[in-house]
């Protein structure tokens, strides 16, 4: 009896099927669907989330949420500029918890996603401004995570601010910096203080807590 499992087994791994993929349309509605994770050990439930972020989020169309796993949820939106908005502003928290906001390509399937990173704005303190320039702000930007934007709107090559912000993708996995050692003068060293903030007008920038 198991040979003849065993046979079986070995013809179905050995079948293929060939599957069409109409890039079209999921396209188009990948273009209004976000998907997003709450990186929490609590159950955030679907009626509660709903709740939450249509206050939040105020939708100018209204929005519709599926539940997929436990705390993952994918959310369409009717008008693409809402969904943008979303981006844009992240990063997000909902009940404490740190929720992971990002797109869900197309040629992936659900299981593939990896909700391990997010996008955070970082201010960076202690600098002198011979050293507040654009390319200082990447280099920092690169020793955290990817950079996804700086903000550096100043007409000079010179940021006169008490500090520089960028955007970094950081894997919240681990554990996130408090700071770095620049390089003062022979034999010395300076500390740059970090601190995590939201993009948002009106934001408090209040350090953010490694969520684990």
């Amino acid at each position: 009896m198991d040979t003849i499992i065993n046979q079986t087994k070995a013809l179905m791994n050995e079948e293929f099927i060939e599957l069409e993929s109409d890039e079209l349309n999921a396209s188009e509605e990948a273009a209004m669907t976000l998907i997003v994770k709450a990186i929490t050990t609590k159950t955030i439930y679907l009626k509660a989330l709903q709740t939450i972020l249509s206050k939040a989020w105020n939708p100018s169309k209204g929005m519709k949420i599926q539940q997929i796993h436990v705390n993952m949820f994918s959310i369409s939106f009717k008008h693409e500029w809402d969904r943008k908005r979303i981006l844009e502003s992240r990063p997000w928290s909902i009940m404490g918890s740190h929720l992971v906001v990002r797109d869900w390509p197309t040629n992936l399937p659900i299981e593939d996603i990896s909700f391990d990173s997010s996008p955070f704005w970082i201010r960076i303190f202690g600098l002198p401004p011979n050293q507040m320039t654009k390319n200082n702000s990447g280099k920092i930007g690169s020793k955290i995570g990817k950079v996804l934007d700086i903000d550096f709107t100043t007409d000079g090559k010179i940021s006169w601010n008490k500090y520089l912000r960028i955007q970094v993708e950081i894997n919240i996995t681990q554990p996130l910096h408090s700071g770095f050692h620049r390089s003062k003068e022979v034999n010395s060293k300076s500390w740059m203080r970090l601190r995590l903030g939201h993009v948002q007008k009106g934001c408090s920038f209040q350090p953010l807590k490694a969520q684990h």
